[in-house]
């Protein structure tokens, strides 16, 4: 049986790929119809699901899609790329490895990888997967463009500029403000990258009070993206990922950064699991119009620090 695999959210591989998959046949109860659900009709539904957003029904069929037939790399590509959009870096790093052990010339893996080793603070190890996308094409407007942006963010803006560049010469469309940029650095203004959470706070109420906000300035690409990549860096007390949404804008401050001298602050509701194993839920409060190092709220976790690239 072959088939299309279509598009997931401008994430999952575009373009027409041929899989042949194994059968394991199935009664349906009600009507005696025998219905076959092999690899590929998991895998299908995967794709159905994880373009409707339900991520955790896609990530099943995809896991019983490789139960039954575990040497197709598109299937492991795109549970990795489920596991990533879930924020599940590390698990998505494994199914991503095994797309690439089974074909090792499959460009999408590398970049992917490479953006699941950037939210681990693997930057050197992004950079690597980057360049090996544009070894195997090298007019892969997208690898060019992921990376300048670390090397922008390692303020390595000559190596930036000309990758930024090379992405809007191949006809990346995300390029093209980046390149703006980079004639005239000077609109880059005072930036802030946040790479990694160094520190802990020792104050309890750090980040939970708004009088005491994350501040996080603003970055490459906005005070929101800061905002989402300091929340990105944090886990929790099993080690894993807190689950984020901004609730409102509050609690107004006085900023010289800020028009007419006010700053907002952005609220954001996050659900973390504690040391007993219980789920809860907190408002943590940041600030992108002023810039303080960063910390890990107290009782949390962090990324370990991880590769640093090497030029």
């Amino acid at each position: 049986m072959r088939y299309r695999l279509p598009m997931i959210k401008k994430t999952i591989l575009s373009g027409i790929t041929f899989l042949v998959f194994g059968f394991a046949i199935a009664q349906q109860a009600d009507t005696g119809k025998t219905i076959v659900k092999n690899g590929e009709y998991y895998y299908n539904l995967g794709l159905e699901k994880a373009q409707a957003g339900e991520l955790g029904p896609a990530l099943d069929a995809f896991d019983k899609s490789i139960e039954i037939k575990n040497d197709e790399y598109v299937a492991w590509y795109n549970r990795g790329i489920v596991k990533y959009m879930m924020r599940h870096y590390e698990d998505a790093l494994t199914d991503l490895e095994q797309a690439i052990r089974l074909n090792a010339a499959y460009k999408k893996a590398y970049l992917n990888r490479g953006r699941a080793k950037r939210h681990l603070t693997d930057y050197g190890g992004a950079i690597q997967d980057y360049s090996r996308a544009i070894q195997i094409d090298s007019a892969y407007g997208e690898a060019y463009y992921d990376r300048g942006q670390i090397y922008e963010l390692f303020d390595k803006m000559d190596m930036a500029c000309k990758d930024f560049n090379k992405a809007k010469e191949l006809g990346f469309a995300n390029a093209e403000r980046r390149v703006t940029m980079c004639q005239d650095l000077t609109k880059r203004g005072e930036l802030h990258a946040i790479l990694w959470l160094p520190k802990t706070s020792a104050n309890r109420l750090y980040g939970f009070s708004t009088e005491t906000p994350v501040k996080v300035g603003t970055g490459p690409d906005g005070g929101i993206a800061n905002e989402r990549a300091y929340l990105e860096l944090l886990r929790d007390a099993k080690g894993n990922p807190v689950r984020y949404e901004r609730v409102a804008s509050c609690c107004g401050y006085a900023s010289d950064n800020a028009p007419k001298g006010l700053a907002l602050l952005d609220k954001y509701q996050i659900v973390f699991t504690n040391d007993q194993g219980d789920e809860k839920t907190a408002f943590v409060y940041l600030s992108f119009y002023d810039y303080e190092e960063p910390m890990v709220l107290n009782g949390f976790n962090t990324v370990n620090r991880s590769k640093v690239p090497v030029y």
